[in-house]
């Protein structure tokens, strides 16, 4: 969350709802998708998600 008010949120006066909600799709579409992260190996979240979903495997009962 504070990276999000810090790079996004607190930058500037919002002058609608409209705009915000705008940039705010904007941003989470870069950060999961473009922004690497630390915690996850240098990877991005959406790549985290890929892998995750590739090493999974369904098992009919």
């Amino acid at each position: 969350m504070r990276t999000l008010k810090e790079e996004l949120l607190w930058l500037r006066e919002w002058t609608s709802p409209l705009e915000l909600e705008r940039a705010l799709a904007a941003w989470v579409d870069w950060y999961n998708t473009r922004y690497l992260h630390s915690a996850l190996g240098d990877r991005t979240p959406c790549q985290v998600e890929q892998q995750r979903s590739h090493s999974t495997q369904f098992v009919a009962a």
